[in-house]
Formats: C-alpha cells, structure tokens, sequence
C-alpha cells in the first residue's frame, strides 16, 4: 500500500502543494516581508486543498470560484475581530453558509470546508489590515492556481488517466476474488462482504471516471485521438464491470454440482488468468489462457446435459469478459466510436442541486441544512470559549479542530475524532523531540517535509497526515514564535477540548442512516426492476436499447452503492442495536445477487440466446411489484428468525421469491 501512495497523483500533487505554499514564505521572508509571505502562504495552503482531482472545466471554473470566495471571507473574518459579538456572529454565518454550498457537490463542499477553516485562521492571525489581509489570500490563491491550471494545461489527461489505472487494479481484485469462488478449498466466509465492499469501490471509481471525462465538455465536442482512446477504455471497462458482476453463481450449489468434474479449478484458473492479463498482459498468459479455455470446452463436452449447460454459460460469460480486457489494452479495436458525445452524457450524474435551488436545502428534513445548524452551533460555543480565554494565544485551535473533525455521519465523526486525538498526541512527541536540534535551519526543513506528508496522506490515510501537520506546525511556530511548553500544552488541551465537544454534538440535530434504510430498499429495487425490464427488451445489434439499459444498470449500481455506503454508517451508530442486522444484510444481499444475475440476463438477451420464458418474466416482474408494496411496512427492528435458505440453485425466480418471503 505504502509503494502505491508513493507513486500515486497524490504523492504529485502532495509535492506541488508543498511547493506552492513554501516557495512565497520562503521569498517574502527573505526580501524581509515575512507578514506577505504568511499571508500568500496561508492564502496557497487553504486553497490548495479545494483542488480535487478533475479536469480542465472543472479546475478552471473551481479556480474563480474559490478565489474569490477565500478572498472575501479573508477580508470578512479580518473585520469582524474588532468586536467580540461582531466576530462570533460573522464566524457563526459564515460557518452556516459555507457549509450549506455543500449541496452544490463534492468540490463546492471542500471549498466551503476550508473557507471555514481560513476564516478560523484569520480570528487567532486578527490581521490589521482586513483588506491588506484579504490581497495576500487573493495573491496566495492566485499563485497556486497558476501552478495547477498550467498543469492540467500540459496533462489534460492526468486526472482520468490515473482513475482508469485504479479501476483495473479493482476490477482485476474482484476477478480474484471470483476465482476464489470456484475453488473448493477456499472457504466462502466473509466472501460476499468482500465482494460488496469491491463492489461499492469500484461504482464510486466508475463515477469518478464518467465525472472526469464526461463533464469536459471541450473534449468531448473535440475528440483528439487520445481523447478517443480515453474515451472507449473508460466505456469497455465499464462494460467490463458488469460482465464480471455476471461471474456470480450460487457458489456451495455450483461447487457441489461440479465437485466431481475438472471444470472448477479450470474455471478458477482462467479467471485469475484474465485478472493477470487485465493488470498487465503477456504473451505468455494469453497462451496458458487460450490453452484452459480450449480444455475447458472439452471437459464440458463429455458431461450431463445440465453440467454442460451450466460451464458453457460460465465459458461463454469469460469470453466475452476476455474480449472486453482485449478492447481495453486495445482500445482504437473498439466499437463505440460510433456513438455521439449526446448519448454519452445521458450518462454524467447531474449536480446534487444548482445555486439557485439551495433554498429548497433550508429545511430540516435536509442532512446538509441540519449539519450546518450543528456545525454552527459548534462554532458559537467555540468562539464564546474563545473570547473567554482571550489571553490563551492560540485558543483558536479549539474551534479549527472542531471543524476538521465534525461529519455528517456519527461513524465518520468517530472516526475522524480518534484519528485526530491520537495523530496529534504523537505528533506533539515527534515534534517536541525534534525542537531539540540546534540547527533552526534543520527544524525548517523537517517542517517542510511534515507539510508535504500531510498533503500526501490527508486523502488517503488521515492518522498518518495529522501526525505530520502537527510536526510541521510545531517546528514552524516554535521557530517563528518560540515558547515551546505552551505551544504542546494549548495543542494537547484545544485538541481534546475540541474533540469532546464535538462528540457531544453528534447527537445536536443527529443525522442518523438507521432510519433511512427503509427508503434506501424501495429505491434499490426500483432501480433493479427498472434494470431488469430494460434488459427483458434487449436485442442484438440494437444499439438504442442497449444505452437504455446500460441506463438502467448505472442507475441501479448507484442505488444499490448508496445503500452498502448507509449500513456501513448504520452499524457505527448508537441506533444499531435495535435493527435486525441478519433481516438487513440478507435483503442487500439478495438485492445485489439481484444484479449480478440481471447482468448475466443482459448479457444472454444481447447475444440474442433468451435464458427466461415469456412467463417466468411476468412473474419475476409481479414479484418485485409485489416486494415494493410489501418493503415499505417492512418492520426492520423485527428481531425474528429468518428462514434457512434451501440447496436450490440461484436465479432471478428464487432471489424474488426469497425476498418476498422474508418481508411478508
């Protein structure tokens, strides 16, 4: 894992950040404007953790945006500190206002995170000059923006690139993961809680992915050939996605049905063969490939007539998933160039909400509206501490850590709490540790390299990134200001202050999953039913039904991503223990075999080799009717006990059948 974050576009972007923050407090401090320089620095530090990964429109258009925006909240909270009650009332909206862009996506709640976050900066800096102040953060954003615009300007690609790499490596984990199932002597515990996660991982890739090239809306209208070979990897590997969902059998059925054949670990080895060839292809493995999928053939030729139905489905779904990996190592092979940039948009997720609907959000049945009110509430009884320990320097770290470690989800606060707790106290060891060296120069440079572990490991490993930025801080103040003891004693104590206070307003206008998991249910199979029908009209070579159910499966992968994501949240909160986790997890579970086994349908229906009768889909279509109306008075507190499942084999009749049965 560690080689992997190393060479990772965070790593990159960790270097430039680091740059593009030291570079101006190293000049200005040596043309002797060491005022400047903090503030273009602090000004390049909180922009620079709004710049997410993305492509050239979104980059451009973020660049405004935050600009102007930390500019104006720079100038707002530098004003406010001539007066307590003017400085909590301005902190306090500005903390509800910047929290609620949150509504508007990903990239506008990062930059409302860190408006609040400068805007605690600016409350314990209390800058002289609000507009002076406001010019630095002005400068600071502008000098970072310069560094990143020119580079997305020179790697336009670097962003998609990167999340396509990531994509295969876990599509290529959940082809192992496969094999697996096909292997006897592996035991299936916890096997479909890995495959779930895998899952989830992997539609939250393909998501970033569409977002990354789909909204560019200048490549997508001027297509250069690399854009093209972008463009139909990114479709095979989608398309690959569900071809590897469809190598999902009841496993116990299929090992007992096949136990005495040689198909199974013939199965097992052309499906880690294909995980090899999809990481990184040879000449060698596609020899042993072709070599198994010829003995696998065979074998099925001499057996029963159901064996061999059964293998020649598994063979016909790995040659279509191999002819997918082709494409995607080949990708100017591929069939989709003929399709126009309107029908693959049909595809992009729309923003959560535009600006000019927010105000739909000012309602407390919103989560965002109900974070913000806490966020704020936080914030007031923060500053009220704040201007009553005036004397205590750095006090505003109370409220900086409030804001970093508060989440909307009670898990994620959880967490995110212990992380900080511990990442400082060990950080505050380090760096008291390395105040001993005489060399101030030495104590500089170490800072420089705690800043760029924060930026490398913030996304991906947060303990670790805490325990560098509390080093650099460290170092940095103890040299800027000296007075090492009450700089370790105001982190340790604001640090647990701050920690404690937001535990406690966890429960302050709660958001809680629990609750929503009924809801979550009917839309999952809402969105499997809408799948299932598109599926049902599928005809070969008919290309307008086809992006209408690969419509559908989008949708339903989405669906059923945000219902693993909300019990994931849900086993984290005080509200578990009155749930039935068995009734629970069983219907996701048989929701996503749902999908897996509608992949293998589509697939079945695009090759034009029906695998349903006329009847048996009005009946899976009346079941699942049937599961909408019955789901909604589900009562999922009901401790019973659920029904042991029997040994027939799964498909789409049973799954609809034993869902029925569980929520009568």
């Amino acid at each position: 894992m560690l080689w992997e974050i190393v060479k990772s576009e965070h790593t990159v972007d960790a270097l430039r950040n680091t740059l593009a923050v030291v570079i101006p407090i190293v000049f200005f401090f040596y043309i002797g404007w060491p005022t400047t320089g903090i503030g273009v620095g602090i000004g390049a530090l909180m922009i620079c953790m709004t710049d997410l990964p993305g492509n050239r429109t979104e980059k451009f258009k973020a660049a405004w945006i935050s600009t102007l925006i930390f500019a104006l909240v720079a100038f707002l909270a530098a004003w406010s500190t001539q007066s307590a009650l003017l400085m909590i009332f301005t902190v306090v909206a500005l903390t509800f206002l910047l929290t609620m862009v949150g509504v508007m996506g990903q990239r506008m709640s990062a930059i409302g995170l860190m408006g609040i976050i400068l805007a605690t900066f600016t409350i314990g800096l209390k800058p002289k000059s609000p507009l002076l102040y406001a010019n630095y953060i002005f400068l600071g954003g502008v000098w970072y923006y310069l560094i990143s615009l020119l580079q997305i300007s020179i790697f336009p690609y670097r962003s998609l690139n990167r999340a396509i790499a990531q994509a295969i490596r876990e599509t290529a984990a959940l082809l192992f993961l496969r094999a697996k199932g096909y292997n006897p002597s592996v035991s299936l515990a916890g096997f479909n809680r890995q495959n779930i996660r895998l899952h989830l991982r992997l539609a939250n890739q393909h998501e970033l992915i569409r977002q990354l090239l789909l909204s560019d809306k200048r490549t997508m209208q001027q297509r250069d050939a690399n854009a093209q070979m972008l463009l139909e990897k990114s479709i095979s590997l989608i398309d690959l996605y569900e071809q590897v969902s469809a190598v999902h059998y009841d496993y116990p059925y299929l090992r007992k049905k096949l136990e005495h054949t040689k198909a199974l670990p013939l199965i097992k080895d052309a499906i880690e063969l294909m995980a090899k060839i999809l990481r990184k292809p040879s000449s060698a493995l596609l020899t042993d490939f072709e070599g198994i999928r010829v003995d696998l053939k065979e074998s099925a030729s001499i057996l029963p007539v159901e064996e061999q139905t059964l293998i020649n489905q598994i063979s016909a779904n790995i040659d279509e998933i191999f002819a997918l990996i082709s494409s995607i190592h080949s990708p100017h092979n591929s069939k989709h160039s003929d399709e126009s940039s309107g029908r693959y948009t049909d595809f992009l997720t729309a923003s959560p909400v535009q600006a000019t609907a927010i105000k739909k959000h000012f309602s407390l049945k919103s989560s965002t509206f109900r974070f913000s009110l806490r966020l704020s509430a936080l914030s007031l009884a923060a500053l009220l501490l704040i201007n009553w320990l005036s004397p205590q320097h750095y006090s505003y770290w109370l409220l900086l850590t409030m804001v970093i470690v508060s989440r909307p989800s009670y898990g994620q606060t959880i967490k995110r709490n212990f992380e900080r707790l511990s990442g400082t106290l060990l950080g505050l060891l380090i760096g008291w540790g390395l105040t001993q060296a005489d060399s101030l120069t030495l104590q500089l440079c170490i800072s420089a390299v705690g800043l760029f572990g924060f930026f490398a490991f913030n996304r991906v490993a947060y303990g670790i990134s805490v325990v560098c930025i509390t080093v650099a801080v460290i170092l940095c103040l103890n040299a800027y200001e000296g007075n090492l003891w009450q700089l370790l004693t105001d982190r340790v104590i604001f640090t647990v202050g701050g920690v404690l206070l937001c535990l406690l307003a966890t429960f302050l206008f709660p958001i809680w999953n629990a609750p929503r998991l009924g809801d979550l249910f009917v839309q999952v199979i809402n969105a499997n039913l809408e799948y299932f029908r598109a599926a049902t009209v599928l005809e070969p070579f008919d290309l307008e039904k086809l992006h209408e159910s690969k419509l559908a499966r989008k949708q339903s992968h989405r669906q059923l991503a945000q219902l693993s994501e909300a019990i994931q949240a849900a086993l984290k909160e005080p509200l578990r223990k009155k749930l039935n986790w068995r009734l629970i997890k069983r219907m996701q579970l048989l929701n996503f075999q749902f999908n897996v086994l509608n992949a293998t349908f589509a697939s079945s229906q695009k090759q034009g080799a029906a695998l349903l009768s006329l009847e048996d889909i009005r009946n899976i279509e009346t079941d699942l009717l049937q599961l909408l109306d019955q789901i909604q008075n589900t009562d999922w507190s009901n401790a019973r006990e659920l029904p042991v499942r029997d040994e027939k084999p799964l498909n789409l009749n049973e799954v609809c059948k034993e869902m029925l049965m569980l929520t009568s």
